[in-house]
């Protein structure tokens, strides 16, 4: 930053003018990385973590040659309180938000650039960071980010909330940030996860737009380090193997309220909650920069969001073009009646509509396929209780003897048990079994027994055996 510019936004213009934008600018020189924001205020963010902060430029001016300044800024926080009152007055007024003062310094060639850097951070950010690590794993803390997330992140069960503000600050800065995945090709989406059956289709729009997110963002050679650790967006779906995943594309670009809206992503759904759950919802990202975190209501999707279901997908839609006028000044949220958030919106949740359809399908097959094989293996431990209570005196088969004939019949010439299977006692899957196998335990007992009190006991051992291998 040039000495002029510092002083036009420092001093004469002030903070909340930028031209960065002038020209329809919408990429930088160098790298062509895109450029957010319009109202020139950002820098103000700094003051939420400390009081005062100091400015190092060194840079190349006219005619080739160097120059370098440090400037110092400290932050009137006495005075903020009174900006509601001035920015709500008649009266058009500049707001005071600090003193600063400029020095000259020679120009060094190797600190080419700008800096922005302070020692005087608030004592409760300090402390809030320093008492989030317990002493225990400060052993185990490392400044490479595989080694954080091999110690740390990859355990966490539910929620890196869990892990105390120093690592929250690291994830939240990794997930938010205009920087690319992981190295891995897992990240975001782990493709061995995927059946076969996902070779065309949404699946393979959605990996193409993937893989060509991850080299346009490594391309920007934007690079960002908290505490000497190179921050990279370690966001893995699904984590675990032990789930059932789909993938669906969305994608728009076209002219809404006459102003260009391009924007393309993909929605993840599984059939369990993602972890951590910060990753359940959609993470809206503003020419690649998120916006807010990961949305749990979906841009306030009402239908499934009451239930468990919500916590199943997670997705990224990343705005090209478009939607920036609908940034509120926190940079945290949207003006959710701007027309191109309104469109983003409605898309995304007819997108949903199928998604959810999608997920809830495969869950029922899964929980059936579950309840039949339980079944299947509570029928084979019942027969095994059986035979291992009546040392193999009494077989047990199963059939079809129609409605009219009752629930056990007793086959002596062959030496066996029908359980007639057309028998509902109640009409209920798991109380009709639990029925015929007391049912069961009560007439093998009768029919091997001599004495009442031989059957008694005969009774309660094999009912002892089915709830012993069932149960």
């Amino acid at each position: 930053m040039p000495e002029e510019k510092f002083r036009d936004y420092f001093a004469e213009k002030g903070i909340g003018y930028g031209d960065k934008r002038i020209g329809h600018r919408n990429v930088t020189e160098k790298y062509e990385r895109p450029i957010i924001g319009r109202l020139g205020i950002g820098l103000l963010a700094i003051g939420q973590l400390c009081y005062s902060f100091g400015i190092e430029s060194h840079y190349i001016g006219k005619g080739g040659k160097g120059h370098a300044y440090r400037a110092d800024i400290d932050l009137l926080d006495m005075d903020v309180p009174d900006i509601d009152e001035s920015l709500s007055s008649d009266e058009k007024e500049e707001i005071k938000v600090g003193n600063w003062r400029l020095t000259r310094i020679p120009y060094e060639e190797s600190k080419q650039g700008f800096n922005i850097y302070t020692s005087d951070t608030r004592e409760t950010f300090r402390k809030e960071m320093k008492e989030s690590i317990a002493e225990e794993d400060r052993q185990l803390m490392s400044f490479s980010l595989p080694k954080l997330y091999e110690n740390f992140y990859d355990l966490v069960e539910r929620s890196v909330r869990e892990m105390g503000a120093y690592l929250e600050t690291i994830w939240e800065l990794c997930v938010l940030c205009p920087i690319t995945y992981g190295d891995d090709k897992k990240f975001p989406l782990d493709r061995k996860a995927f059946s076969k059956e996902y070779k065309d289709g949404e699946y393979r729009k959605a990996i193409n737009f993937v893989n060509k997110k991850r080299s346009e963002l490594a391309s920007y050679n934007f690079k960002v380090y908290f505490d000497g650790i190179e921050l990279k967006r370690y966001v893995q779906l699904p984590k675990k193997r032990d789930t059932v995943p789909h993938l669906f594309f969305i994608n728009y670009s076209g002219e809404v309220a006459d102003r260009k809206l391009n924007y393309y992503g993909y929605i993840y759904g599984q059939t369990k909650a993602i972890r951590p759950i910060e990753l359940s919802g959609i993470q809206i990202r503003l020419r690649n920069v998120g916006i807010g975190g990961y949305d749990g209501t979906f841009l306030k999707y009402d239908k499934k969001i009451e239930t468990i279901r919500n916590r199943w997908v997670s997705g990224e839609v990343f705005v090209e073009d478009g939607l920036e006028v609908a940034l509120n000044i926190d940079r945290d949220s949207f003006n959710e009646h701007d027309e191109h958030f309104k469109k983003i919106q409605e898309d995304l949740h007819s997108k949903l509509d199928q998604v959810f359809k999608k997920i809830e399908s495969t869950a029922n097959e899964l929980r059936k396929e579950k309840h039949e094989k339980k079944e299947e293996e509570v029928r084979a431990e019942t027969w095994t209780a059986i035979n291992q209570g009546t040392h193999g005196k009494v077989d047990v088969v199963e059939k079809d003897l129609g409605i009219n004939r009752p629930l056990i019949v007793i086959d002596k010439i062959n030496k066996r048990l029908v359980l007639n299977t057309a028998i509902r006692p109640v009409k209920k899957k798991k109380a009709d079994n639990l029925i015929r196998y007391v049912s069961l335990a009560y007439h093998v007992a009768k029919y091997i027994s001599k004495t009442e009190n031989e059957r008694y006991d005969n009774f309660y051992n094999i009912i002892r055996e089915m709830l012993r291998k069932i149960a």
